[in-house]
């Protein structure tokens, strides 16, 4: 139960993170924003590592690093434009289909195949993320399609639902190798790098300040916090990594997606979420599932 917990706060700060990102879309360069929450979040875990003692770096380590990296880059930028572009409240329960695909990607990379009650549980995930997709139209069991054929975000955010189904694996084998908290530090350094790089080259081929005047330090300051968020996100879950299969704690960590509904409609003012409520039960009841019986 204890990782149920541990990704369940996994999943609290996921819907912060993407309720702070949807926030500053509108006013700070994507890859700006992408590349300074990476390096808060990196010094975070680099700072809490040192105080813990670097671990001894197993073999495995770098190449999961390298796939995890080059994977998250392409899912970073496909998840800004669909939150650039959609409710959060519509895009964000794509991810719920992840654990899906990772019934097939956990088993080929990790060998892991969970347990009968813990596979409906995740079916149960993704049909309540099938539901909340429908927006205000819960009851028609096409709405969902329609949905997906007609917002482009939320069919991008279908893909980076596919490519988490493969980064998390490796994700997990940088926990294996090198810790629950000094393996993050390494690849959000990575992708901070990564995408500061491709902000400077904008800047410098187009001349596009990644800020734009006259933004606040209140936006600055929330900037700051969700690569605070994210540290504490990379910290739960990867300690979660440590204690149960990959299937079970991303489909826990798939409730991010009922909070982001919450955050999205108390907020951000997107829509009604008594029409949403349906799907957030049924993902609830999946969750509860697998925390009990997966």
């Amino acid at each position: 139960m204890i990782w149920s917990l541990l990704a369940l706060t996994g999943a609290i700060a996921q819907a912060a993170y993407s309720t702070g990102v949807k926030v500053l879309l509108s006013k700070v360069s994507p890859y700006y924003l992408a590349g300074c929450s990476f390096l808060v979040a990196s010094c975070v875990l680099c700072i809490l590592s040192s105080l813990a003692g670097v671990p001894e770096l197993s073999s495995g380590f770098l190449p999961a690093v390298a796939v995890t990296v080059a994977i998250n880059i392409l899912a970073t930028i496909l998840s800004y434009r669909a939150l650039s572009t959609s409710d959060l409240s519509l895009c964000l329960p794509m991810l719920a289909f992840t654990p899906v695909f990772l019934l097939l990607t956990s088993f080929l990379i990790l060998g892991e195949v969970p347990a009968l009650a813990g596979i409906l549980g995740i079916f149960l995930v993704a049909t309540g993320s099938f539901l909340l997709a429908s927006g205000e139209s819960p009851t028609s069991f096409l709405a969902p399609l329609v949905t997906l054929s007609r917002n482009s975000g939320v069919r991008m955010m279908l893909i980076v639902a596919f490519l988490y189904s493969i980064s998390v694996n490796y994700d997990k084998v940088v926990v294996e190798t090198a810790g629950p908290i000094f393996g993050s530090s390494i690849v959000y350094g990575f992708l901070a790098a990564s995408f500061l790089a491709l902000t400077a080259a904008g800047w410098v081929r187009g001349n596009v300040m990644p800020v734009p005047e006259g933004v606040s330090n209140r936006s600055m300051i929330i900037l700051i916090a969700i690569g605070f968020v994210l540290a504490v996100e990379a910290i739960s879950i990867n300690l979660a990594y440590t204690l149960s299969i990959v299937p079970y704690v991303i489909s826990i960590k798939r409730l991010s997606i009922f909070f982001a509904v919450l955050f999205g409609g108390f907020l951000l003012r997107e829509g009604s979420l008594r029409p949403r409520a349906l799907g957030s039960l049924v993902m609830v009841a999946g969750t509860v599932l697998i925390a009990l019986w997966g």
